[in-house]
């Protein structure tokens, strides 16, 4: 039987993660990743891997360069892209933004001409005039 350190895991929606060290009878270290997640009928489902300890450095170097390439090509590269373009995208919204998105809407500005001034693409723009219902206040 094996001996192991309590797991470390995190929840990810209905899934759950978890990594146990665990060592073999002669005492070998190992690194246990497994993954639970329930079916459709309600029963757990779990798959795992194991990662031995003579392979745990090819294994955590080909993991990190894995994350560093995800950054370039996941959700933060692709906010990176847009905020070339639109500086604030994605960014939380001021107090004052909204106050010069109401001063200029209430001047009839375009939408083109708000996603210049605020630097927000225009279905950002659109969101927060509704969100603000500046259309009520506004024009109806």
């Amino acid at each position: 039987m094996n001996t192991s350190t309590p797991s470390n895991y995190f929840y990810a929606g209905d899934r759950t993660y978890f990594f146990n060290i665990r060592k073999t009878k002669k005492g070998a270290s190992y690194l246990n990743i497994n993954i639970s997640q329930k079916d459709e009928k309600g029963k757990f489902k779990n798959k795992g891997i194991t990662v031995f300890e003579n392979e745990m450095k090819d294994f955590s170097m080909a993991l990190m360069r894995s994350v560093i390439n995800f950054k370039k090509t996941g959700q933060e590269a692709r906010i990176e892209e847009v905020q070339k373009t639109f500086p604030n995208a994605f960014k939380p919204w001021t107090k004052e933004a909204e106050e010069t998105l109401e001063v200029n809407f209430a001047a009839e500005k375009s939408l083109t001409e708000l996603s210049e001034i605020l630097g927000r693409k225009e279905s950002a723009i659109q969101a927060r005039i509704q969100k603000l219902r500046l259309e009520e206040k506004y024009i109806l």
